[in-house]
């Protein structure tokens, strides 16, 4: 009798300690979850300290070479020190400093509002011309327990789910109900917490990643107490005293 009340409560309590999956699904409809506002998606604006890469194009090749610095047609990478010597950085005064024209104001501005901010100061000096825009340091970070690495994005509306698709999604000890999103803003830096499970973030203020962005996830409570090592152990405890009580009751039977 005392090996079958110990089987019955290591079952109960090997019950107890698997994790539920409403702890690890996304896009959950549950109304115990946290619910989001929807709001229209917004184009990145200029913060103080990116990197622009400009181009101009022109059917005037001595134009080209003028305000390209002679460069070859190759994207350049605001995380690298040479890169840089051919980006423009946007100051603390929100401006970037371009050849022959002076200083631009940028801050706060989309790449389309610099592109044509661009195109109205290069009007008058040339004809038949195009600029291009683009952001040398479109990239977002992942730390914490789904590990760390920094990712560029590769395309305007990147959403959470497929940013941590690129870093091979959160692990089994990640807490999807707190994760932090750090993000600079003209006004300085906010951190924002979310729970990934609700449906609702679809569209929401945290869905889509936007570049300089930091996603940081914690440890959730399995990590420190070993929920599933303790279940693992607990199935090895009751594989052995399942044996155990088939010896002893083959024992008792021929005895």
């Amino acid at each position: 009798m005392k090996f079958r009340y110990l089987l019955y409560l290591l079952m109960v309590v090997s019950l107890c300690s698997c994790v539920s999956r409403s702890n690890y699904n996304y896009l959950q409809k549950r109304s115990s979850l946290p619910q989001y506002d929807s709001v229209p998606f917004s184009e990145y604006t200029m913060q103080r300290g990116d990197y622009l890469d400009v181009r101009v194009s022109s059917m005037v090749e001595s134009d080209e070479q003028l305000f390209n610095n002679g460069r070859r047609q190759i994207r350049l990478n605001g995380d690298n020190a040479h890169s840089r010597l051919y980006l423009y950085l946007v100051e603390e005064d929100g401006t970037i400093n371009f050849p022959y024209v002076g200083s631009v104001p940028v801050l706060g501005k989309t790449l389309r509002e610099v592109k044509a901010t661009l195109e109205d100061a290069l009007k008058d000096m040339m004809n038949t011309f195009t600029v291009d825009v683009r952001l040398a340091n479109g990239t977002f970070s992942i730390i914490g327990e789904s590990g760390a690495g920094r990712y560029t994005i590769p395309k305007e509306q990147l959403n959470i789910f497929q940013a941590l698709a690129m870093s091979g999604d959160l692990s089994d000890y990640s807490d999807r109900t707190k994760i932090k999103l750090i993000r600079q803003t003209v006004n300085g830096t906010v951190v924002k917490e979310f729970d990934l499970r609700s449906e609702s973030i679809i569209n929401s203020e945290y869905y889509y990643i936007q570049p300089n962005d930091v996603i940081y996830v914690q440890f959730s409570n399995a990590k420190y107490f070993g929920v599933r090592h303790i279940t693992g152990l607990i199935s090895t405890v009751l594989s052995t005293v399942s044996l155990g009580m088939l010896v002893w009751g083959l024992v008792e039977r021929f005895r």
